[in-house]
């Protein structure tokens, strides 16, 4: 649906471009300023038809989550959301970044 959506607009597009006027005097200017718009309209049409695509997709993600825990009692939930948050946790645990292991060493070399 989109794809057609994105034909229909090209072709209105290209259409309005090629009937614009040109003068004699100028035309190639015109005409180039022409084609720069009518490319900076098709990649704004390809950036919105890339946009509603990926509304879509989170709009099902979403729906289909939803979906999956309305089965599932309360305290089900609460048990899957402290698993969550734990594998979360120790997720940002092993990143080298939150690693202090080595600030005992740090701070005993400098004493030396």
């Amino acid at each position: 649906m989109s794809g057609l959506l994105v034909c229909v607009l090209m072709a209105a597009l290209v259409g309005v471009g090629l009937t614009s006027p040109v003068s004699k005097s100028d035309g190639n200017t015109k005409q180039g300023g022409i084609l720069s718009q009518v490319l900076a309209r098709r990649e704004a049409v390809r950036n919105a038809a890339e946009n509603i695509a990926k509304q879509e997709q989170d709009t099902q993600t979403s729906m289909a989550r939803m979906e999956r825990m309305a089965h599932l009692s309360e305290d089900q939930r609460e048990f899957m959301s402290k698993q969550i948050m734990q594998a979360i946790s120790e997720m940002m645990n092993e990143c080298p970044g939150r690693d202090y292991q080595g600030w005992v060493d740090f701070g005993r070399r400098s004493a030396e």
